[in-house]
């Protein structure tokens, strides 16, 4: 069998219906940008990387973790999108103690493969992303021994499956003040806010619903889906949800001990220190935008805010103060 110590998958694709695996060779770096695209593109203008990359079937992997076990899953992080997710992941990257896997591209190939090829079942997505995120997981250095995963922000309406892949794993919802969100949405568009870029039946729409909606009507529809999809599993019980107002310090105790994860004080240090930084660009520092969003945002998106975000809204944070992070 090929050696595959130092590589990673790097994206799903098809090949006459069968699922296939692109590798790019990582070696031993670690994923520490605020995206894990970020840490793959550097690796793809390596000579000896596109000279020798790996292309394998999906089924592979299962034999491949059959030989090299990877670090199990220790905490999901799902996110409403613009509500400081990538904060999170950025502090707890921060530790060399931490795998964190930050909107890997290859599970949403998987998460979305039924969406191009109809004929693949839950049973086998289940499998899949199971043997995926154990490939993902590989130790490639000898401190790691955490992994976190975090998911894109429609991957919520993924829950119910992805909790059969992974039942004992918690996960977190993250959101925030959904006018702070808008404002974000009103400043630059995510991709997935987009109409297009995510499968109307994903949202359980018709394409004709969605043709109908304005832009920002669409964003906060949109946005209404992921939040109402993740109220639904934490008021079964399951899962946690955090405010983005709790983040990073008080909240930090508690959501440790609920990963079941222990750090030590020069640890813990670092990873606070990582959120005296810009998440998405760590060579800036952070400066709180609450206010300026608050103000910046246009009646429209006002309307629309309260027109389909504020009643879920409210309902998270009822939750929340019952069953999560109060």
């Amino acid at each position: 069998m090929t050696n595959f110590t130092g590589w990673t998958p790097m994206r799903i694709y098809w090949r006459e219906a069968r699922p296939m695996v692109d590798w790019a060779y990582l070696g031993g770096r670690r994923f520490t940008d605020p995206f894990f695209v970020q840490t793959i593109t550097p690796c793809l203008r390596h000579p000896a990387d596109l000279l020798f990359r790996h292309q394998t079937a999906l089924a592979d992997l299962g034999d491949l973790l059959g030989t090299q076990p990877g670090v199990r899953p220790t905490g999901f992080i799902f996110h409403m999108s613009r509500c400081g997710s990538t904060l999170l992941s950025q502090m707890l990257a921060a530790s060399p103690a931490n795998i964190v896997l930050s909107e890997a591209g290859p599970i949403d190939d998987i998460l979305r493969g039924n969406f191009l090829h109809p004929h693949i079942t839950d049973e086998q997505r289940v499998q899949w992303l199971r043997w995926l995120v154990g490939v993902l997981a590989w130790q490639r250095q000898p401190a790691e021994k955490n992994v976190f995963i975090k998911f894109d922000c429609w991957h919520v309406l993924f829950l119910p499956l992805i909790q059969r892949a992974f039942p004992e794993v918690p996960w977190i919802f993250l959101y925030r003040e959904p006018v702070e969100v808008m404002a974000s949405a009103q400043k630059q568009l995510g991709g997935q806010m987009i109409p297009g870029v995510l499968q109307p039946a994903m949202l359980g729409w018709e394409p004709e619903t969605v043709a109908q909606m304005t832009l920002y009507e669409y964003t906060a529809r949109v946005l209404a889906k992921l939040c109402e999809a993740a109220l639904v599993q934490a008021s079964a019980g399951c899962g946690k949800l955090v405010n983005y107002r709790q983040l990073p310090g008080p909240i930090w105790p508690a959501l440790m001990d609920y990963w079941n994860v222990d750090f030590s004080v020069a640890e813990t240090a670092q990873m606070h220190g990582a959120a005296q930084m810009n998440a998405k660009n760590p060579v800036l520092p952070f400066e709180s935008d609450s206010q300026a969003k608050r103000e910046a945002v246009s009646p429209e998106i006002r309307a629309l805010t309260q027109q389909w975000l504020a009643d879920v809204y409210q309902k998270l944070e009822a939750q929340r103060l019952a069953t999560g992070f109060a």
